[in-house]
């Protein structure tokens, strides 16, 4: 008799020998600021901190490959030759000040003068607005297992907010990132 390639002894076997299956709601995201928060001082701290905890949902990064397809002699096949990151989405909570919306207004602002509509390209020290973002994944014992560190992110998009007299649920307010790449690691334990 063939040996089963699944039982469910094979399963749980494997999944014990790993501590179990990851949770998605063991996270955090912190956010690192960016020289335009700054240079206005110390105050941010208390604005952008917080944040961590505001973070309802996040996503890790995605990556995909450009392929080009090459043939040199009968039928062709694909070769990667570029890394393309996905945008990622950070939901926060909205707390009764708004300095969250303040924040990426002011943030995305930086980025183009909503006065000028003047863009601002200067990367690496010369930019205000480029930072790192670590999306770290913890375990049931709140050990990280995996960090990704988005390089040089900004946010691309602040999604409209739904205002109701209808609703009476929290208010919430998803911005999507851009970055370069992200760099990860998985965490020994």
């Amino acid at each position: 008799m063939a040996d089963n390639l699944f039982s469910p002894n094979k399963f749980l076997s494997e999944l014990n020998g790993s501590r179990g299956p990851a949770k998605s709601s063991l996270y955090d995201v912190r956010i690192l600021p960016p020289p335009i928060f700054v240079s206005l001082g110390t105050s941010y701290r208390k604005y952008l901190e917080p944040l961590s905890m505001l973070c309802e949902s996040a996503e890790m990064p995605g990556k995909s490959f450009v392929t080009e397809n090459v043939r040199i002699y009968g039928p062709g096949y694909n070769v990667p030759y570029l890394t393309t990151y996905q945008n990622i989405a950070l939901t926060f909570l909205c707390t009764n000040v708004h300095t969250e919306r303040l924040l990426f207004d002011l943030w995305m602002d930086s980025a183009i003068s909503p006065r000028t509509n003047n863009a601002r390209f200067p990367k690496g020290n010369g930019s205000n607005y480029l930072t790192n973002i670590e999306v770290t994944q913890y375990d049931l014992q709140e050990k990280p297992i995996y960090r990704a560190k988005l390089i040089d992110a900004f946010p691309l998009s602040i999604a409209p907010q739904q205002l109701s007299w209808a609703d009476d649920a929290f208010q919430r307010l998803t911005v999507s990132f851009l970055y370069q790449k992200y760099e990860s690691d998985i965490i020994p334990t």
